[in-house]
């Protein structure tokens, strides 16, 4: 039964979590985000809330582009680097973490399983974040992670607040249109 709590509870459920690239100027950077949903199929549209002060904020807003990275659980660690030092302090996470690029893609990290390329159509002011809103113009994913229907097998990182991530897990129910 769901009971009254405080706002702890607000972030400390699990939440996919992706690590948006970006770069401008010869500096790239890549952060994690736990706030991020696709918003529309047509055009496709994803967006991604990055805080006002973050590193990664004026590479977008001077690109006009964003990379969208979905890491497996095996690979929690990098994105949790992503999120755990910051550009503002010197810091190359791509060294660091480290992280590494796509070959055909900057904004792609050859450690994800499936990558959105974004152009940037619309920011919107949401408190201390932007929710910058990009058409996706490419998807990068890699096959191992998926069934021959496209349905997703693998385990998905998953945020659940503190530095503790699950995974999506394996199990799956099917449910027939009209069968409840």
């Amino acid at each position: 039964m769901l009971t009254e709590s405080d706002l702890s509870a607000f972030l400390a459920s699990p939440v996919p979590v992706v690590a948006v690239t970006a770069r401008h100027a010869g500096v790239r950077n890549a952060m994690a985000a736990g706030w991020s949903m696709p918003l529309s199929m047509t055009p496709p549209l994803y967006g991604v809330q990055v805080g006002k002060e973050r590193g990664t904020h004026p590479l977008i807003t001077g690109s006009g582009e964003f990379g969208v990275n979905f890491l497996p659980l095996a690979r929690a660690r990098t994105v949790h680097g992503a999120g755990s030092f910051h550009l503002s302090d010197g810091v190359d996470k791509y060294a660091r973490v480290p992280l590494t690029e796509h070959p055909d893609a900057p904004l792609a990290l050859a450690e994800a399983f499936l990558h959105y390329t974004c152009r940037v159509v619309n920011v919107v002011e949401t408190g201390d974040h932007d929710l910058f809103v990009g058409e996706v113009v490419r998807v990068l994913r890699d096959p191992e992670f998926y069934d021959a229907q496209g349905a997703f097998r693998g385990s998905a990182a998953l945020h659940n607040g503190r530095g503790l991530y699950v995974g999506s897990g394996q199990e799956r129910l099917a449910f027939p249109k009209d069968i409840y």
